[in-house]
């Protein structure tokens, strides 16, 4: 008999240019739509987080990234009411060519920004970017 695993994984990448970090706003009619997010989606089978962070920013950002140290890592509950345990990492991720510039997958994002900590803050963010960015972070 084979168990479905009750954990699903998340990664997502911080990407900075000087003091300035790479926002995007979630696609109205989506999941969490309105709110601004980093690059980051679903670990893959056979993918490790880290990966899917590096993985994710090109296909929603174009933006070619090497992994840096994690950042973040929380646990939640399903916001749906499954019996299922998220995983969400977020790293930091280096530009490999700091001047490219953002390509969106326009499906599932309408606008991106560069913004300082500060100003990220006066948006309304995803769950865990407001943690990631808030006081006391690493970033």
């Amino acid at each position: 008999m084979n168990e479905v695993s009750k954990d699903r994984y998340v990664a997502h990448g911080l990407v900075r240019r000087g003091e300035r970090f790479l926002l995007l706003r979630r696609r109205d009619g989506r999941y969490l739509g309105g709110q601004w997010d980093v690059p980051g989606g679903t670990v893959e089978p056979g993918e490790t987080p880290a990966e899917a962070a590096v993985r994710e920013c090109w296909e929603e950002a174009g933006l070619r990234t090497t992994v840096g140290p994690e950042v973040t890592r929380f646990e939640n509950a399903d916001t749906n009411g499954r019996d299922l345990t998220f995983h969400t990492i977020t790293y930091r991720l280096q530009l490999l060519d700091p001047g490219a510039e953002v390509h969106l997958c326009a499906e599932e994002h309408d606008d991106f920004r560069w913004l300082t900590r500060t100003e990220a803050l006066g948006l309304p963010l995803v769950w865990h970017v407001a943690l990631t960015l808030g006081e006391g972070s690493r970033v």
